[in-house]
């Protein structure tokens, strides 16, 4: 693990806000429903599972990248 001295930026903390946020238990949570591919899907879950996460902890987290960036 290589040591940096540089400071998170803002959006690095925000999203690390987030994270730490969907986390948390007791939260009320609606349902997503998505058409994928099955082959998708799979690869979805081999992750998950590889990385000790739910395919739902990997969607959310997907969700909050994808928002969090700029329009231009």
């Amino acid at each position: 693990m290589a040591l940096s001295s540089k400071r998170p930026s803002k959006g690095e903390e925000a999203k690390a806000k987030i994270l730490e946020d969907i986390k948390g238990e007791g939260r009320k949570k609606k349902r997503l429903n998505a058409d994928i591919e099955e082959n998708l899907y799979k690869r979805i879950k081999v992750r998950a599972i590889e990385e000790g996460r739910t395919v739902s902890e990997i969607t959310r987290e997907l969700w909050i990248t994808h928002l969090s960036k700029k329009i231009n």
